[in-house]
């Protein structure tokens, strides 16, 4: 009974003390949780709220809410307004947080000497994910359009303030061969994404694979006139290509930090020609946001 209350007594613990420090505050009748990006004589604070961020500082005791309707400046007044103790110019401010918080950064650093430049978020974000799939390889020659097992990896990052709908990612990827069709292929590729729509719990990107480093191993079966097997060719190697091939996909949240990834990959390419068999490339997967 003793380890069952100690045992209870410490998940109750763990699971409040992530509430505790949270930041919460009451602004014009509105509960909300903040993160606090910046600590000083100039505070700053943000949140997201449906895919929209909302920054907010603090001086002394006053809490502001900084406002941009439709894009007219009007924070830079505000900010202009809590800062008339200092010379510095708002002009060149933008509403995104890194800007942000660099001038309440530079304010604070300008009104107390000894002051320390800190903050709570990263620029880059970065997902990590691995997914598997078929695909029958067009831009091979595969005679009979066969289809093959599909294994991979994907380090993705991103500035979710700066460019919340572009991303960049790295890939590997490795194709299997099969008993029908003797190809495999390893490949290691830089991309780009653009998150064409963009939702809370939900998105639906363009990817473009700009360049690739890949090893291929083909095994080919040389025939003669009446079908016999007369001897098998082995070709193997490295080639680099930027074939800018182009794919479609969807990122389905199913925690605050993780996805059901979805693809329909490389289905067509400016550089590279396919076989003229209609593309089959899926794949599914798990993203994970570290």
């Amino acid at each position: 009974m003793q380890k069952a209350r100690i045992f209870f007594t410490g998940l109750f613990f763990c699971l409040t003390l992530p509430l505790a420090a949270q930041n919460v505050y009451i602004i014009n009748n509105d509960t909300l949780q903040l993160k606090r990006e910046v600590k000083g004589p100039l505070s700053l604070f943000w949140t997201e709220d449906d895919l929209e961020y909302r920054y907010f500082v603090q001086k002394e005791k006053r809490m502001v809410e900084l406002l941009n309707p439709d894009g007219n400046g009007r924070f830079r007044e505000q900010l202009s307004e809590l800062t008339t103790d200092a010379k510095i110019n708002t002009r060149d401010v933008k509403f995104v947080l890194y800007s942000l918080r660099h001038f309440t950064n530079t304010y604070n650093a300008i009104v107390q000497e000894d002051y320390v430049k800190n903050e709570s978020t990263k620029n880059i974000l970065q997902r990590i994910s691995i997914f598997t799939g078929l695909s029958n390889n067009i831009y091979t020659d595969n005679p009979e359009n066969i289809l093959a097992p599909v294994l991979g990896l994907e380090y993705e990052f991103y500035d979710p303030n700066l460019a919340p709908r572009h991303s960049a990612f790295l890939q590997l990827r490795h194709n299997f061969e099969q008993d029908e069709y003797q190809y495999s292929a390893t490949h290691l590729s830089v991309n780009y994404r653009f998150k064409a729509l963009y939702f809370k719990n939900f998105d639906l990107h363009v990817d473009a694979r700009l360049a690739t480093l890949y090893y291929s191993s083909e095994t080919t079966a040389v025939k003669n006139d009446a079908g016999k097997v007369v001897s098998v060719q082995d070709e193997s190697g490295f080639t680099f290509t930027a074939p800018l091939s182009f794919g479609l996909g969807s990122d389905i949240k199913i925690t605050p930090t993780s996805f059901i990834t979805l693809g329909y990959n490389d289905f067509f390419a400016i550089v590279l020609d396919s076989n003229g068999k209609f593309p089959v490339d899926f794949t599914v997967g798990y993203k994970y946001s570290l």
